[in-house]
């Protein structure tokens, strides 16, 4: 447990979340190939966060010593550098959500120009 949150509970409710956006998208006539980029958008999205939570862990314990504290490996520095690539994975995964968001948008735009549904 973190913060008093029970991950397996969250992890399950992003993942139910997940499955249900994924079901309506199909159900809602926006086509397949919207519904897989839809569901990458959301992927990318959990994994920006779960990296974003990794690094905010790495600053705490960089913060409070915890652990066995070994030169170069797992002083507060490295730990801090650490976090900090961990940070702009994030971002770069947040990015690639944001362009996945784009796609399904783009396709279903192309799609009603061409008058195919």
């Amino acid at each position: 447990m973190k913060h008093g949150v029970n991950l397996y509970h969250s992890n399950n409710m992003k993942k139910s979340i997940f499955a249900a956006s994924l079901a309506l998208l199909l159900a809602s006539q926006i086509g397949f190939a919207q519904a897989v980029q839809k569901a990458k958008e959301v992927k990318k999205e959990m994994k920006a966060e779960k990296k974003l939570d990794k690094a905010q862990e790495y600053r705490q314990e960089a913060a409070t010593g915890k652990g066995l504290e070994v030169a170069g490996i797992s002083d507060k520095k490295t730990r801090l550098a650490k976090a900090d690539r961990k940070e702009k994975k994030a971002v770069k995964k947040a990015i690639k959500s944001d362009a996945k968001a784009l796609k399904v948008v783009a396709k279903e735009k192309t799609k009603t120009a061409a008058g195919v549904n």
